[in-house]
């Protein structure tokens, strides 16, 4: 199911995102993203429920008909340092760290899909004849281990705040009381596979 979504998206965003380019110089993320990659899928045979409502499940986006679940995200790409980086949910509403995590394993979707941007592609606005650069990754949710035996709190020297931290092999994430408890991780290509580059001319 893995290669048969990627595959599709190769094929099929291209189109898509050439005319949203032909539109707007700014990239496409948000629902917008999503309505692209639903439509993709739908049209190439993997119906879905996405619907442009705003009301899909927290971590999930859209559900397949065949039952497995996917969570678009943008992300930042970094090629030399093999890495990218995603923002999960603002956690602040669980009371404890064993919570929080508990809540981005028992929600999480089948798989993720990132259509991420590399910062020297997009340093500035391009414009209407520059090219647009995006990295596709698609990959297992079971490739990323949020275990409560990684994590550890660091208080701030300051005294303003403090964070949760892990870093494994593979992967390392924060949960900053000052930004809401959202969830940021950093993941290696080494778990995740290199991405597909996507070039709009």
């Amino acid at each position: 199911m893995l290669n048969t979504i990627k595959d599709t998206l190769i094929g099929g965003l291209l189109e898509k995102l050439a005319v949203h380019h032909s539109v707007y110089r700014l990239p496409c993320t948000s629902e917008y993203l999503e309505e692209l990659i639903a439509d993709t899928l739908s049209e190439n045979g993997m119906p879905n429920d996405w619907k442009p409502d705003r009301s899909h499940s927290v971590s999930i986006d859209m559900t397949l008909d065949s039952g497995h679940s996917i969570s678009v995200k943008s992300g930042r790409y970094d090629p030399n340092k093999g890495t990218l980086v995603i923002s999960g949910s603002r956690l602040g509403k669980h009371e404890t760290l064993e919570k929080m995590l508990e809540s981005v394993v028992s929600t999480h979707a089948d798989y993720y899909v990132c259509l991420a941007k590399a910062d020297q592609d997009w340093s500035h606005i391009p414009s209407k004849n520059d090219p647009k650069i995006y990295h596709l990754f698609v990959f297992e949710a079971s490739n990323l281990d949020y275990g409560f035996e990684h994590w550890t709190r660091q208080d701030s020297k300051h005294g303003k705040g403090y964070k949760y931290v892990m870093d494994i092999p593979g992967m390392s994430a924060t949960i900053r009381s000052t930004m809401s408890h959202q969830l940021w991780t950093t993941i290696s290509c080494d778990i995740i596979g290199l991405p597909s580059k996507l070039e709009i001319i």
